[in-house]
């Protein structure tokens, strides 16, 4: 029974690893087909390292016929690897140019670890408890999932579903999904994945499905892309609503600044219509016409001059207030046209009040 245990997580990492190895080799057109003898000359190990680091390791035999060669190629991945202070525990050249699969899959899930799962931060705990909680937290509402670890909390597919629907509920109708078809549910959770988020087919149903206990480096894998296409999508989202802040805001100052002319402009309009009112009027010399124009500048200075008064003051506030939002958010400073700025305003102003004297 504990040989096919063995037999069986072997047999689902080696896939696994190798979907996973194969989903970075892409970027320079090659693949491998097995693991095991694929990696035992060096070369694909270290295109995989160069694609990982987004380095170069330099020069290297690309077809090495040799053991020498394969065994220097090997080493030279191995030396990079403990360069960058990334513990190998009894792993040696020999174990991968002779093929030890069980060796090279702990390799495979060293370089995982390091690249695609190191960086998973959940409230500053390890990157596999950050996973769980991540995974705990996005599916906490969801009565018939309960995710505990990364094995049998995942064999029924809903946990993958739920993941799913709180990130894109417009691709999966969860309420309707049949709760007792794990088989149906988890392919269609891979499906939509694979389709819809660009998440690479790392496990396939059987891996998981009514597992009694799934290969949890495999499960974490694959749940590790998850993960990171979800984080994704919601920097690109929080990233969006920033901008239409940082826009509405931009906005906000527009309009402020176009409130602010049209309100100088108009204010200025009947402070000029006003003046050339009392210049062109004219007097009779009569009581009546003394009296006439006596109550119509008392009218005036009861209403129409406080109204002048409480713009003017609201037209400083504004502009005080347009600099200061501008200052904020490190925009262009405004400064109102000459013949709207708040010292034409104030000429305009000593000019009315010098005509109020005049009457």
């Amino acid at each position: 029974m504990a040989v096919l245990l063995e037999q069986s997580w072997v047999k689902v990492q080696e896939k696994t690893f190798g979907k996973w190895l194969n989903s970075k080799l892409q970027v320079r057109n090659v693949q491998i087909k097995d693991l095991v003898t694929d990696l035992s000359d060096g070369v694909m190990l270290i295109h995989l390292l160069e694609i990982l680091s987004q380095e170069s390791l330099g020069r290297y035999a690309s077809r090495p016929k040799l053991r020498v060669q394969r065994f220097e190629n090997v080493n030279k991945a191995l030396d990079f690897i403990k360069g960058r202070r990334i513990q190998l525990t009894n792993i040696g050249a020999e174990d991968i140019v002779d093929g030890n699969r069980k060796i090279i899959l702990g390799l495979i899930w060293t370089l995982i670890l390091r690249f695609t799962i190191s960086d998973i931060n959940e409230e500053g705990l390890s990157a596999k408890e950050g996973l769980l909680l991540w995974c705990q937290r996005k599916t906490a509402c969801y009565d018939e999932v309960e995710v505990r670890d990364f094995s049998s909390s995942w064999n029924d597919g809903l946990a993958f579903c739920a993941l799913l629907d709180i990130h894109r509920p417009d691709l999966i109708d969860y309420d309707k999904l049949d709760k007792n078809d794990h088989r149906g549910n988890m392919q269609l959770a891979f499906d939509i994945a694979s389709k819809e988020i660009g998440i690479p087919d790392l496990l396939d149903v059987d891996d998981v499905c009514d597992v009694a206990k799934p290969d949890e480096r495999s499960l974490m894998t694959y749940i590790a892309y998850w993960f990171h296409a979800f984080s994704a999508m919601e920097r690109v989202e929080n990233a969006g609503r920033r901008v239409e802040k940082f826009v509405s805001k931009m906005q906000g100052a527009w309009e402020m600044q176009n409130s602010f002319e049209r309100r100088m402009r108009e204010l200025l309009r009947q402070i000029a219509e006003q003046q050339k009112q009392w210049k062109d009027a004219t007097f009779e010399g009569s009581y009546a016409d003394a009296k006439m124009q006596s109550s119509e500048f008392t009218g005036y200075k009861r209403n129409q001059k406080r109204k002048w008064v409480a713009e003017k003051s609201d037209l400083v506030g504004l502009l005080g207030n347009i600099k200061t939002k501008l200052s904020t958010y490190r925009l262009r400073p405004y400064e109102p046209p000459p013949e709207l700025s708040l010292a034409a305003l104030d000429s305009a102003w000593a000019g009315l009040m010098q005509a109020e004297k005049e009457r």
